[in-house]
């Protein structure tokens, strides 16, 4: 193992540890400051998934004995947020398919509000109010703002105030610092004791938490059918759908998604196909350090929840990557092995600490998915893979994606191993017809 990648990996094991004993840090803080619970919900107009955490939060205020505070911040910088466009794109189609599974209220057809819009909707969020009426003017804004009603905006300002125009530039600004100074990057968070909790994606993990702290309720939030994602991912012969997954083999949601596409592919026969592409880092788009670490963490709260292994981790960058993506393309494709080969891989990286760019450690790896070591060997030394990954790059990006895991199904794609819940629910449906 190299020392980077051995420095990188004790990091990330370092920091996962550490984690319950912060929250015990913050639960002490709170019942020294009376048990008063706080949380802060760091929004933007312009972002789905703010608007539908929006909804859930009142819910969870209502149920729970939380203070729930509106912070309006700034866009993420592009180190945090390299595909600002395709990102907003990708949001409000999956928005508008959440709000349907979940109950909730997002236009299914919906445009990206104007910068006066979303500037005017800030200025009102920037005026104090108490939190529980700060929580519904949110809620009536985001409504305003993505069924695209100037006039219903008008009367939120005229009933509720705002604050200068001139005031709502520099005040996002300093929230969005203050966002980054307690070790986050981007807006629909939920902030409490010490953790993160993403849009209604994560709300599980704060209800799980304030149960821990001896409190009873229910959110209630469960996802149900979504008859417009049935309508995309169907075939027009009944056949049974397909799924082209776009991975990177140093992606732990990439590896959170193997053992669930694996499920897929042998509880309903769908076939998969596995498109690796080169890791963000190695294709120019940077990744700071709030970030990785906070992906390393909420990874591991899901793999703990679906039950896979991780935490052990040996950093796959540079030469490593390049190995893989060489035995995938040489050895996997054609052979279908290809899932056996990246989970095996992906394992190895994420929970065993693998160096895969020590060939005896690689050659161990693609043993497991039925590779022989002369094979491995011999793909190594090619350099044909890197054309392959990059025309998988290109393929992702005409999907209009840029992170990896992406899924593509039907004349549906999406972004994120989340989603294949949602998928394996419809994909169920689908088969019992049949």
């Amino acid at each position: 193992m190299s020392a980077k990648s051995q420095i990188v990996g004790t990091a990330l094991n370092a920091y996962l540890n550490s984690r319950p004993a912060k929250y015990a840090l913050h639960d002490f803080g709170r019942l020294l400051r009376g048990g008063r619970r706080h949380a802060r919900l760091y929004f933007r107009a312009d972002d789905p998934y703010s608007h539908l955490l929006v909804q859930a939060a009142a819910r969870l205020a209502s149920v729970y004995p939380v203070e729930i505070e509106i912070i309006p911040v700034a866009h993420p910088s592009i180190a945090a947020n390299p595909a600002p466009d395709m990102l907003q794109r990708h949001a409000i189609s999956d928005a508008a398919i959440l709000a349907e599974s979940y109950g909730l209220s997002f236009p299914s057809v919906a445009e990206p509000p104007t910068e006066d819009r979303v500037r005017r909707a800030h200025a009102v969020l920037l005026q104090r109010r108490p939190a529980e009426e700060q929580l519904k003017v949110a809620a009536e804004i985001g409504e305003a703002v993505w069924r695209g009603d100037g006039a219903a905006l008008a009367s939120i300002v005229e009933r509720y105030g705002s604050v200068s125009g001139e005031e709502v530039r520099p005040a996002l600004e300093a929230n969005y610092s203050a966002l980054e100074r307690a070790g986050h990057y981007q807006p629909g968070m939920l902030y409490y004791g010490g953790g993160w909790y993403w849009g209604i994606d994560r709300l599980q993990y704060l209800e799980d938490r304030l149960r821990r702290e001896g409190l009873e309720g229910s959110l209630d939030l469960t996802p149900g059918p979504a008859p417009h994602l049935a309508s995309l991912i169907g075939s027009a012969d009944g056949s049974p759908p397909r799924i082209e997954v776009f991975v990177s083999f140093r992606s732990p949601y990439s590896y959170l998604a193997m053992p669930q596409l694996i499920d897929l592919r042998d509880r309903y026969g769908v076939d998969v196909t596995v498109r690796p592409v080169l890791p963000m880092v190695m294709r120019g788009l940077p990744v700071p350090r709030a970030k990785r670490f906070y992906i390393v963490h909420d990874t591991k709260r899901e793999a703990d929840r679906l039950g896979i292994p991780f935490g052990h981790v040996c950093d796959p960058l540079g030469k490593g990557i390049g190995y893989c993506m060489a035995v995938f393309f040489e050895c996997a494709v054609g052979k279908g092995v290809e899932l056996e080969f990246a989970q095996s891989v992906m394992q190895g990286i994420w929970s065993e600490a693998r160096d895969v760019a020590h060939v005896p450690d690689l050659v161990f790896l693609a043993k497991r998915a039925g590779i022989g070591d002369a094979e491995v060997r011999a793909a190594i030394e090619d350099r044909s893979w890197k054309e392959q990954g990059k025309a998988n790059r290109e393929a992702l990006t005409d999907l209009g994606l840029w992170g990896v895991p992406s899924i593509r199904i039907g004349s549906y794609s999406t972004w994120g191993q989340d989603r294949i819940p949602l998928l394996e629910a419809e994909i169920a449906r689908f088969s019992a017809q049949g």
